[in-house]
């Protein structure tokens, strides 16, 4: 497998799964920088949920890929 195909047939992912990835990544990126400016229970708990969700959608591209 090369690229984003898989012998042929059609890619290997679906674009859905990449934007729902992608915007795990941002939530995640967004809650990081939150944390240093105003380290409350809140933006902790908000980093913890996207970190979180962001593994799920990782898991998810790992177990798409491997199919």
């Amino acid at each position: 497998m090369v690229g984003n195909q898989s012998d042929g047939k059609g890619p290997i992912l679906e674009p859905s799964l990449r934007q729902r990835v992608t915007g795990r990544v941002d939530a995640f990126v967004n809650a990081l920088d939150a944390v240093p400016v105003n380290p409350s229970p809140r933006e902790i708990d908000d980093l913890h949920l996207a970190a979180d969700e962001l593994m799920k959608a990782i898991a998810r591209v790992m177990l798409e890929l491997g199919r």
